[in-house]
């Protein structure tokens, strides 16, 4: 009797977290941005996080092509540059 019980809480428990998880999971923000040089050759897309959201500053999450998020200033030259180069590549695709 205690091991069916023991076994219908630890199945709750897993279906309850794997529904919670996703939604956790989703919600990445910035907390400070990155001091290295970006280079667009390594970059796939971006995304813009905006303060009014959840999160707490505006920032660009360049994604890199190896699967990775890199956090940007967007007041930053350099930043800018490297969106005007991954709009330009994606205007070259169409």
């Amino acid at each position: 009797m205690a091991n069916t019980r023991f076994f219908t809480v630890a199945l709750l428990v897993i279906f309850t977290l794997n529904s919670f998880l996703p939604q956790i999971e989703s919600v990445r923000c910035c907390l400070s941005y990155t001091k290295k040089k970006i280079h667009c050759q390594r970059m796939e897309n971006y995304t813009i996080q905006t303060y009014m959201g959840i999160c707490d500053m505006d920032a660009i999450i360049f994604h890199t092509k190896a699967g990775k998020s890199i956090c940007a200033d967007p007041s930053k030259e350099q930043t800018q540059r490297t969106i005007k180069c991954l709009k330009a590549r994606a205007h070259n695709l169409f």
